[in-house]
This record gives C-alpha cells, structure tokens and sequence, in this order.
C-alpha cells in the first residue's frame, strides 16, 4: 500500500504552496487540527460563494478533524487505516444534527464515523439529502429517481466541487465529496470519513474516470458524481 509520513514541515509547506485555493483548510489548521492530506497535487475550490461553496466548507470542517487511528495523531493517516475517528473539534452543528437525527447510532459516534454520514452531514445544513438509509454502493441508483438532482458518469464528465463521489466496491460501496478538479482535468480531489484520507487527490484517466489504483482504492470503482441542481 502507498505510504507517506507528512510530518508538521512538510504538511505546512503544502499548504502554504496551495494557499489560495485552500483557504478553509488552513483556517481549520490553525484551530490546531492538522489535516491528513494524501500525496499528489491538491485542488480545492472553495472560491465560489453559493451553497455549493458551503457544502465544501463543511466537508473541509469535518476534514480537519477526522483520524485513522484512536490515538488520533498528526501523522495517522497514512494509507493503512480509515479515517472514521474525530477529535473533540469536530463541527459540534454536526454533532447536533447526528444525535437529532440518529440518536445513538453507530455510524455517527466518535469512533466509527462512515462516509455516508460525512456525506449527509455535509450537506445537512445546506440542502438536506435525500436518503432514508442507503449503503453507499445504493445512491447511484437511488438519486436516479430523485428530483433537482443529475447523475454524471464518471467516463466522460467533470464535476464540480460539491458533488456527491459514488463509489463501487467492498460490501457497502463508498461516497465522498467532491473539492476540485485540477485545470488540466488529471487529478480529483475528494473529502471523506471512513477512506484512505480525509482528503485524498487521484489521478484521472484521459476518459475521465478516476485511477483508483493506488494500493487502496483497488477493489473500488468511481461510477459517478451526483450533481444537486439547486445549488448555486
């Protein structure tokens, strides 16, 4: 599997290389939360002042506080585990709208947070979601029928920052959100719970679809994005 150890140097320089587009991302670092931040070049479009814009911003709030491991180190993300732990700064709204919504469920604890929860939680204050409780590899289908909603293939199309990734594979599938695409469209940057890394960048094809073979991603698949028609 792909390792790389960012220590405190190495993750601010990457940071202050991309300080334009990663604005929020610094802000929660100098709350004093590291994000974990995959290898590769990050593009993070937090430029736009719509609701679109505030769904990035909530995934990067969530972003900064999610951990692979229990100790919750700087440096715990690094290939080999799951980014489903958070740490006492994690957005309390979140927290919130979780124990109002599904109080006492497990997908939402401190310990096992999941990627379909990071994904609702993101848009929860914003547009709420659609979904009574579908499996990641579920949402494909399921926004089919669902209104102000379009469904993009991966194969041909570019996302924008704020749409839903759905993913195929494992048991249950995966979801993420979407942060940018770099200008030459070879490279996607993605926010997640329950992933490699609360924020991953990967390679695209020439056709478009996502290179999901990087040691982890393998078994996985990026069928397409989930577009929310509503949103500016």
């Amino acid at each position: 599997m792909l390792k790389l150890l960012l220590i405190g140097g190495s993750l601010f320089m990457v940071l202050m290389m991309f300080a334009t587009s990663m604005t929020a991302a610094m802000d929660a670092q100098a709350q004093g939360s590291p994000l974990m931040i995959s290898p590769g070049t990050q593009t993070i479009d937090t430029s736009g002042t719509g609701r679109r814009a505030e769904v990035v911003q909530w995934a990067l709030k969530m972003a900064a506080h999610l951990h692979c491991t229990p100790l919750r180190l700087v440096t715990d993300c690094q290939g080999s585990g799951a980014d489903h732990y958070y740490d006492a700064g994690f957005p309390p709204e979140i927290v919130a709208w979780g124990n109002a919504h599904c109080p006492g469920c497990a997908s939402w604890s401190p310990d096992s947070f999941q990627c379909v929860v990071f994904v609702i939680a993101a848009y929860a204050y914003v547009q709420p979601l659609p979904v009574q409780g579908q499996n990641a590899n579920q949402y494909w289908e399921h926004f089919a029928s669902q209104p102000g909603w379009q469904r993009l293939p991966a194969h041909g199309n570019v996302p924008q920052a704020g749409d839903i990734m759905a993913w195929n594979g494992g048991a249950y599938g995966h979801v993420s959100i979407v942060l940018g695409v770099d200008p030459h469209h070879s490279a996607i940057t993605f926010a997640q719970a329950n992933g490699e890394f609360p924020i991953q960048t990967l390679p695209l094809n020439p056709d478009g679809t996502v290179n999901t073979h990087n040691g982890y991603w393998n078994a996985f698949e990026v069928v397409g994005y989930l577009h929310p028609l509503t949103l500016s």
